[in-house]
């Protein structure tokens, strides 16, 4: 404690007073005030900082924070794939290629998995992958053995679930060596 208390500013005595004034106001239950503290923070967090937006992955998300419920996350991922998947085959059947929805679904298995986590975004994959043996690959409405292109695209899906929250997560640090090693390659004038 001591070592939290002198790495923070020293506060003045009307602070003090002000912080026992909300303290008093807490519940007797120690969860429930963590709680109260916890929200307080999070509506005093826009009012602390500068106005404006944030990049995505500095905002806090309120609804997601651990532990976030499951059920909620499973049904907007089947949600998401119940929706995509006919205009995807709708997509296919124009182009008439069976790979043309790749650039569609890989993004959206990327957010997917941003927003609910990396199995939701894997779980999404492995359901279009089913979805296009099952609508798109003929015969229709039968499932074949998948073909190794077929292997490629869900390759991709997971590639995509798994890859890009990873990234988002260490961009800071991603950015900065990028940075440093241009500076390091440019020429000295």
């Amino acid at each position: 404690m001591k070592t939290l208390m002198s790495s923070r500013p020293r506060s003045s005595d009307a602070n003090r007073h002000l912080a026992l004034q909300l303290a008093i106001q807490l519940p007797d239950s120690t969860d429930d005030a963590r709680q109260v503290v916890d929200e307080l923070a999070v509506l005093l967090e826009g009012y602390m900082t500068a106005p404006g937006p944030r990049p995505l992955w500095q905002r806090q998300v309120l609804a997601l924070d651990p532990p976030y419920h499951a059920g909620p996350a499973l049904f907007w991922t089947v949600a998401l794939f119940l929706l995509v998947m006919p205009l995807a085959a709708a997509l296919v059947a124009m182009v008439g290629m069976p790979a043309a929805e790749v650039p569609v679904i890989a993004p959206l298995a990327a957010g997917c998995s941003m927003v609910f986590g990396r199995r939701y975004g894997v779980l999404f994959g492995a359901l279009v992958a089913l979805g296009h043996n099952l609508l798109i690959v003929p015969p229709a409405l039968e499932l074949s053995v998948p073909s190794a292109m077929e292997l490629v695209i869900g390759g991709c899906y997971a590639c995509a679930a798994i890859v890009v929250p990873t990234v988002a997560k260490h961009s800071a640090a991603l950015r900065a060596a990028a940075m440093s090693a241009c500076v390091r390659l440019a020429p000295i004038p």
